[in-house]
């Protein structure tokens, strides 16, 4: 691995971070970012029925609690 990848691997990770400590709940690009995919891999996600369990607020916003990013990477949740 490059230091380039480390450095972005690093950077991100304090996104996260910085991000959880301030809010369980992230929006989809901050949710993708966790979960090390695509913010349109969650909208194929929720199209499907897949994926970690999220809100709709406003019939636009889709929140997801850090604790249930979690439990679908342990494959304990999904929709």
């Amino acid at each position: 691995m490059s230091d380039l990848s480390i450095v972005t691997i690093e950077d991100a990770l304090r996104r996260v971070l910085d991000i959880h400590k301030r809010s369980p709940w992230l929006d989809s690009d901050a949710a993708a970012e966790y979960l090390g995919c695509t913010p349109g891999t969650l909208k194929t996600w929720r199209s499907r029925g897949e994926g970690p369990r999220y809100n709709i607020i406003q019939s636009k916003l889709v929140p997801y609690h850090v604790e249930d990013l979690d439990a679908f990477v342990r494959g304990e949740a999904n929709r």
